[in-house]
């Protein structure tokens, strides 16, 4: 009795187990594909898309994948789903794909690390599980002529990366707050700068993880250092004075 007992609480906790990580590979590919799918369908719409936080989210990726790798060593698991199995087939290069929109939305040492430490993990999962095997074989193949160009990114972002420092000097609100104007001050290091004013509609979607705004509308592009001395202001909603010069807003 007490043989079947924990027999029986052994197939419990296999089940169990095979549920929580396909569970886990399911969120895993809903957050590799999250960044660029938000940016390039909001883009078809005149929006743009923005995580919350880059760094954050790729480390939070870098450890989920990581954890499903351990789990799946520890437990041995195989995957039952047939729906399941697609998504290791396809997600190694789906998440180097992901690596290229981390890297150019926040070229750090730990970002990089982390988003291909994911993608490795990503390998590991798409070996193992992936299926059927012609799926399988082409998506490695895809992925392994992407690892080159992506690292000669990431030496890019890391070296050019943190040249540029675009900071908001002043917002400038419409009379009924349907529009802001920000000043930008655009600094390119050793190469100059530029000033820069870009008009936003003020409406926008803040979710827990990103956020979608309507694209802003750059209406002034002037040499650097000089929102030090411009004068800006709104005549009405639909046009913007800088420096005596009428802007309209389209």
């Amino acid at each position: 009795s007490h043989t079947n007992t924990q027999r029986c609480w052994g197939k419990s906790k296999v089940i169990c187990m095979k549920k929580a990580i396909s569970f886990l590979i399911c969120l895993l590919f809903s957050l590799t594909i999250l960044y660029p799918a938000g940016v390039i369908i909001t883009a078809c719409f005149g929006y743009s898309f923005e995580l919350i936080s880059v760094s954050a989210f790729a480390i939070a990726i870098a450890v989920l994948s990581v954890c499903i790798v351990i789990l799946d060593l520890v437990f041995k698991n195989q995957l039952e789903s047939k729906m399941v199995q697609i998504l290791p087939a396809i997600i190694t290069p789906l998440s180097l794909i992901n690596a290229v929109f981390y890297i150019f939305g926040c070229p750090q040492i730990w970002v990089i690390a982390s988003v291909l430490l994911s993608a490795g993990c990503c390998c590991y999962l798409t070996v193992k599980y992936g299926k059927p095997l012609t799926l399988k074989v082409v998506t490695l193949v895809l992925s392994a002529l992407m690892i080159l160009p992506i690292c000669f990114f990431s030496f890019i972002a890391l070296i050019f990366g943190n040249i540029g420092q675009n900071t908001v000097v002043q917002t400038v609100e419409s009379p009924s707050g349907k529009y802001y104007a920000q000043v930008i001050d655009s600094d390119q290091g050793a190469l100059g700068g530029d000033t820069l004013v870009d008009v936003y509609q003020d409406c926008r979607i803040n979710a827990i993880l990103f956020k979608i705004e309507k694209k802003p509308q750059r209406v002034y592009f002037g040499d650097w250092g000089e929102f030090e001395n411009m004068q800006i202001h709104w005549k009405d909603d639909n046009c913007l004075v800088i420096n005596s010069v009428e802007y309209e807003i389209e």
